[in-house]
């Protein structure tokens, strides 16, 4: 059970005072508190002062360990909305590559933190953003939180955890620009994606790279290419922001003007779900920017407040800006997963929204299929689970074994991308109840690098296109990384 110290429990029996009609404070505008208290919302009561809640942590190159300075990181709640300002990592020596966040959190009557989720995003010049590509952060509950007398902060410690200590993938390639900006703040108050893409017919790859704006606005879209023109907008529920076009950029830091808020309707519409094979609900939906979207990987980045849960036939979306988003099954570990096999109703839907309404003036998306996933047991002779596997020797043993959904599979396929999205291997074998094969290794894993393993299976010989899909693994379970 925690306990306060007979200074600490002082402290917050004070620090309630804020709740008081005489000298309110404003948890929004963080007003109202002083002696280096926050004013934070209370579970049924007033809001009131307390001390901070502090994350603190680390971010370090994955393949060398190297702390890496520079570095932007960001607190989100469960809806991906911002909790904090930007930290941007700095130090020397052995405190290198640190971070302190203040974090927003609700508190109990004694100003503890209640349970709420948290993630965190960290962005960086020639690494890829974390969360991204195949690796998806994990959660962190405020209310583990523990006081700190001497400096009267709630802090999570993470130098030396997985949640709060963050490493970086480094890019093969990638821009030197970098665009630094700042994004109004929107009627919800929940922050922004801003996403940069390269302007219509300019050079560079077609495909958008993101930054998040914080609590004050504030944000930077590292690795674009310099030279090229780009088009940066802005996405949140609720709220339609007037995209910026830049000029050719500079290699460096450039500045782009105030993503301003454009007015018009954000629009609503509906969508529907087809469960198969004994798939139950409910399971979350998300909407994923097109520009963002990775298709090997079936992800993209989703705008703040833009993820519902589904109830049993389908899911509703409201306040979707104008944009153009991919519909995707979001990446729980459930037992289902969407059916990818390309019969009908299993492309993920792709929905324009113009003037505050779907184009082709439609008030529903396409419908997609849900079903059992196939059932994966180890990666390297590790149990899968949420947390990516780590895998030592060059040729992990991937097992699994057939279930409902694919009971009368003939075949499996055996994939493994990288984080980047590229496929490393792919291999067909013929089913059995229960499972096994090692990765060859003619392309050897990369140490540090982060892979997702995708197993599906069929109903017969896999020779597109004559070939029907069952089912395959869920992609948060098949996750891992080689540290050998």
């Amino acid at each position: 059970m925690f306990r306060f110290s007979g200074i600490a429990l002082l402290a917050t029996l004070l620090a309630a005072c804020g709740d008081s009609d005489s000298s309110p404070c404003d948890p929004v505008a963080r007003t109202g508190c002083s002696g280096g208290q926050v004013c934070e919302s209370v579970r049924d009561g007033k809001p009131a002062c307390f001390a901070p809640v502090v994350v603190q942590g680390t971010v370090a190159d994955i393949a060398s360990g190297a702390l890496l300075n520079g570095a932007r990181v960001v607190a989100l709640d469960a809806n991906r909305a911002p909790l904090s300002t930007v930290a941007v990592t700095a130090g020397t020596g052995t405190s290198a590559g640190a971070y302190d966040l203040e974090v927003r959190a609700t508190r109990d009557a004694t100003g503890k933190p209640v349970q709420a989720f948290m993630t965190l995003r960290a962005d960086g010049q020639g690494y890829q953003t974390f969360p991204g590509g195949v690796r998806t952060a994990l959660p962190t509950d405020l209310a583990s939180a523990t006081l700190d007398d001497a400096t009267q902060t709630w802090r999570i410690t993470g130098l030396t955890t997985p949640l709060t200590t963050l490493k970086l993938v480094p890019l093969a390639s990638g821009g030197t620009a970098l665009v630094h900006g700042s994004v109004a703040r929107p009627p919800s108050g929940e922050g922004a994606l801003v996403v940069a893409e390269p302007a219509p017919g300019g050079a560079g790859a077609q495909t958008g790279l993101t930054g998040i704006a914080d609590e004050d606005g504030n944000y930077a879209i590292f690795n674009l290419a310099s030279g090229t023109q780009y088009v940066v907008s802005a996405y949140t529920k609720g709220a339609n922001y007037a995209p910026v076009t830049t000029v050719a950029l500079a290699a460096g830091d450039n500045a782009v003007a105030a993503l301003v808020l454009g007015g018009g309707s954000t629009a609503s519409f509906d969508g529907g779900l087809i469960f198969n094979n004994g798939a139950t609900s409910p399971v979350s939906v998300t909407l994923a920017v097109e520009s963002t979207y990775v298709q090997s990987l079936d992800r993209g980045e989703s705008p703040p407040g833009l993820t519902v849960t589904s109830g049993a036939s389908g899911y509703s979306f409201m306040g979707v800006p104008d944009g153009k988003y991919r519909v995707l099954a979001a990446f729980d570990v459930d037992g289902d997963v969407r059916n990818i096999s390309g019969t009908g109703n299993t492309t993920s839907p792709l929905v324009t929204i113009e003037g505050g309404a779907v184009v082709g003036g439609a008030s529903s998306a396409p419908s997609f299929k849900i079903i059992p996933a196939v059932n994966l047991l180890t990666i390297g002779g590790a149990s899968v689970s949420a947390t990516p596997a780590v895998v030592t020797v060059a040729t992990p043993v991937f097992t699994w074994q057939k279930g409902s959904a694919d009971s009368s599979a003939a075949t499996y396929r055996v994939e493994v991308f990288d984080s980047l999205g590229n496929e490393v291997w792919s291999h067909d074998i013929a089913a059995a109840s229960s499972n096994s094969i090692q990765y060859p290794g003619q392309q050897a894993l990369v140490a540090g690098m982060y892979y997702q393993l995708r197993i599906l299976a069929f109903k017969e010989e896999p020779v597109p296109p004559e070939f029907t899909q069952l089912s395959q693994t869920e992609d948060l379970l098949g996750v891992f990384t080689y540290q050998p």
